[in-house]
């Protein structure tokens, strides 16, 4: 629709009251006499079921508003349609009604209808924020939604158009970004459908608690439900740093109007607009942009980002993902690609221990530094936390000299460019290495054992079913915090008409256990592994729910051993000696142990028992480390002479 003078600021204001009531004046004009629909009609517009004015404001404020009027007319007024004096007809029509008996004090708000006019270029106008508008020959919901949604103090729904290099992207700089006015189909404020209003203009509405609105930031994960939908965060607006927000929400089919389609992009992902405002009330409301995140179609419909996919503003460089989607809220992870700076400097100092000491500066970025990394000799030995400025390798030969860069991270996975500094532990290395021949393997060696079998689920609670054949709602939204071996699962509360009476909980289609609570903890998990849950609530007759689902993907193992202890010489025989020692432990397993010559940074022998028979050197001096899956290794244990 076109709204000529939208943006006119009405001299006063209504308050926004509990109660709204209108008055809808028919007016016609000396050259326009026709009335194009009854009153009766236009009662039914404002007034009347479930597809009314009075219904979509009542379903939208969820009971923060009430919506009564009254129709009134048909009046003629002392004027022609010639050049769409629309605020001259105001006065007339409002004298007119008012000598017929109309009482506009009883109302808060006025809408003027008149026979549809080409002189008029628009299909309804509106005060910005005020009490009064104006429709050009429509009784449409959509347009009397749109503009008393003006009155309200809401700004039009539109999107952003953007094209680099004649290929149309999501978002770009603002040079090559245009906007495209109305277009957003999932807000009556712009001029697709009565949907009703998005995240940010139910905040400016005042429909929105403080508790349910968050202000994002990179580094972080957003679980997002819909506004109808129950609890929950239902904007998440993240700072672009221009002065605009991304702004995110989500819907869910409810009521009258967000009638959408199961399945429909405006329910499988998170949309997401550009906007100026505050998402509060205000009587400055500014235009929202929605961003296509399918920038390739030309159906704004299919804008939403739907789980698996990745946008990224080459402005800010803040990207989203939409991360799971289930009935009730989808999860998005919030990432930027500033790199944190450099440390400020760097320094190694080798000890006698034998050890080597690394210190460095504090590091910043545009969000948080969250820790450091350190590599030896180009490869990561171990990641700090942001506040550690030392650490101690004690993973060193003595004699051997080694180069350390540090870089700092952020929250994001942003890795920093490195300071490097280099040491020589103290200490004098084998000048002479000789070729050892191959150990004899240990014949007692044994693996380490299995992993235990997952335990049988507990039975689901027996109760007479009676009769009872209604299911009860899907455990929702399901969560998933993983960890290294662990993936923490949390779920919505299910509800049933007789009870829930437990959760039955799958991993990769299998059963695995049943739950009472909604949070259990699956252990012994592989690192970097994905794997897919289902969450189903029971109720006492056996009814299951709709089943809950997600993928996770567990953490990088980065937790090394621990020291091998009382490494040890148990016999020797001419040049070859038995060592043993007391295994090692780790968060997954340890799966090997080396042995080391003092004074040579290779192994000289490798063995999965905490025993081994090795050829040794005369006068030679041993250790051992202990090894993971990932190739995280342990400290090195005390060195032991092999032969004197």
């Amino acid at each position: 629709m076109t709204d000529g003078s939208l943006e006119t600021t009405a001299d006063s204001t209504a308050a926004t009251p509990v109660a709204k009531s209108f008055a809808l004046i028919l007016i016609n004009f000396t050259d326009l006499k026709t009335q194009p629909f009854t009153k009766s009609a236009a009662q039914t517009a404002l007034t009347g079921g479930s597809g009314s004015l009075k219904a979509f404001y009542e379903e939208e404020s969820k009971g923060r508003m009430t919506v009564a009027g009254t129709a009134y007319g048909w009046y003629t007024i002392d004027a022609t349609t010639t050049g769409c004096d629309w605020r001259t007809w105001h006065t007339l029509g409002y004298n007119a009604a008012s000598a017929a008996g109309v009482n506009f004090a009883a109302f808060t708000n006025v809408i003027f209808v008149w026979p549809q006019t080409n002189q008029c270029g628009f299909a309804g106008v509106a005060y910005v924020p005020g009490a009064y508008s104006y429709l050009n020959g429509t009784l449409s919901v959509q347009v009397m939604t749109h503009e008393v949604g003006h009155n309200f103090g809401l700004s039009h729904a539109n999107a952003r158009n953007c094209v680099v290099n004649g290929t149309r992207v999501t978002i770009a700089a603002a040079a090559a970004c245009t906007t495209q006015t109305y277009a957003d189909p999932f807000s009556t404020m712009g001029n697709n459908a009565a949907r009703h209003n998005h995240g940010s203009q139910l905040g400016e509405l005042g429909w929105l608690d403080a508790s349910e609105v968050v202000t994002g930031a990179p580094g972080n994960t957003y679980t997002i439900t819909p506004y109808f939908g129950t609890g929950g965060t239902k904007l998440v607006r993240v700072p672009r740093g221009d002065g605009t927000f991304f702004d995110l929400d989500v819907r869910m089919t409810y009521g009258s109007f967000d009638n959408f389609a199961a399945g429909s992009p405006a329910v499988s992902g998170a949309t997401i607009r550009m906007g100026k405002g505050t998402a509060t009330p205000t009587r400055t409301p500014q235009a929202t942009e929605l961003l296509d995140t399918t920038p390739g179609t030309s159906d704004l419909k299919d804008a939403p980002l739907l789980v698996g996919r990745t946008i990224t503003d080459p402005v800010s460089t803040i990207s989203f993902t939409t991360l799971s989607v289930s009935s009730t809220g989808v999860t998005v992870r919030v990432r930027e690609g500033v790199l944190p700076s450099a440390p400020g400097g760097a320094s190694a100092t080798g000890t006698s221990v034998p050890a080597v000491d690394v210190t460095w500066g504090a590091a910043s970025d545009n969000v948080a530094v969250t820790g450091y990394r350190i590599s030896r000799d180009g490869t990561v030995v171990t990641t700090t936390g942001e506040s550690a400025r030392a650490w101690t390798d004690t993973d060193v030969t003595p004699g051997a000299t080694h180069s350390y860069a540090v870089s700092a991270l952020d929250g994001s996975g942003n890795v920093g460019p490195a300071v490097t500094a280099a040491a020589t532990v103290p200490g004098s290395p084998d000048p002479t290495p000789t070729p050892e021949p191959t150990p004899t393997p240990d014949p007692s060696a044994s693996p380490d054992p299995s992993a235990s079998p997952e335990p049988t689920p507990a039975p689901d609670p027996s109760a007479d079913p009676g009769t009872d054949v209604q299911a009860p709602t899907e455990p929702a939204p399901l969560i998933g915090e993983p960890a290294i071996t662990t993936v923490t699962l949390s779920w919505g509360p299910a509800t049933d008409d007789t009870g829930v009476a437990g959760y039955r909980i799958s991993r990769n289609g299998t059963t695995i256990a049943t739950a009472t609570g909604t949070t259990w903890q699956d252990t012994g998990r592989k690192p970097l592994t994905t794997y897919a849950y289902t969450v189903v609530a029971l109720d006492v007759a056996g009814n299951a729910s709709a089943a809950s689902q997600l993928s996770v993907r567990t953490r990088a193992d980065t937790v090394r051993p621990t020291t091998p202890t009382k490494f040890r010489k148990v016999k020797r025989s001419g040049g070859y000696v038995t060592f043993a020692w007391n295994a090692a432990s780790d968060n997954v397993k340890v799966v090997r142990y080396r042995i080391y010559r003092v004074g040579r940074s290779k192994p000289i022998a490798t063995t999965t028992s905490t025993r081994i028979r090795i050829w040794t050197r005369h006068g030679a001096w041993y250790y051992v480390r202990a090894f993971d899956a990932a190739g995280n290794r342990s400290a090195s244990s005390r060195a032991v002479r092999g032969r004197l």
